[in-house]
């Protein structure tokens, strides 16, 4: 497999591309929350079955396993919206970085370049040519440290938790070398402060950790 486009996953990507076109309409248009479930299933579903052609047929146990883990984040992250204030700042990181984190356990499973890129940088962790246990065995150890990873950053903020929480990937996970791994965790800090704090004036999540050693210090 060489990782070109087949017509099919062509096609696909363009159902993919219109279904997400028709959500950001039909969110323009204030339909409401469960209609707007469906063209993000529809582009789910395209999405798998554009997908396919350039995963390998035994990792395609492992790509079914990723896209049921970020089928359940959506459907979590839609859950979450009928909650209300604070209540739902929590379930919505939970949400969110499982549908980023499935992403990313979903490229690498492909014979493209993203997915080349995604096992290069992350390691084997996430590279399923070098995880020697059984496929299903592999997707829950990954969603488990992904799952250690949202609780970091509940208890310690983005800021603080997301390069934490890279670097460690990187050196134990991926198997890199110790400079490599700092120069991924300092360009992951970097990045979330120049996009969410600069660029788009968002204050991230500190954490409840964090927050409590800062409302001490300052009393």
């Amino acid at each position: 497999m060489n990782g070109a486009m087949s017509p099919k996953a062509m096609v696909s990507g363009l159902g993919f591309f219109a279904a997400m076109a028709a959500f950001l309409v039909m969110l323009n248009l204030g339909f409401h929350q469960t209609v707007l479930l469906i063209p993000i299933a529809c582009a789910w579903a395209v999405a798998l079955i554009g997908l396919r052609p350039m995963v390998e047929k035994e990792h395609h146990a492992a790509l079914y396993f990723a896209f049921g883990i970020m089928a359940l984040m959506i459907f979590f992250v839609h859950e979450t919206y009928e909650m209300k204030g604070k209540v739902r700042t929590f379930p919505l990181i939970i949400g969110y970085s499982g549908i980023v984190l499935s992403a990313l356990d979903i490229a690498s499973v492909t014979e493209t370049v993203m997915g080349r890129f995604v096992t290069r940088v992350l390691g084997a962790m996430l590279d399923p040519k070098e995880i020697k246990q059984r496929r299903v065995t592999r997707e829950l150890v990954v969603f488990a440290v992904m799952s250690l990873g949202v609780l970091s950053i509940w208890l310690f903020g983005f800021l603080i938790a997301s390069p934490i929480f890279v670097f460690l990937w990187v050196l134990i996970g991926g198997g890199k070398s110790l400079k490599m791994s700092l120069y991924v965790g300092i360009a992951t800090l970097v990045f979330i402060v120049g996009l969410f704090e600069m660029v788009l004036k968002y204050e991230l999540f500190r954490g409840v950790v964090t927050i409590w050693i800062m409302e001490t210090i300052f009393e």
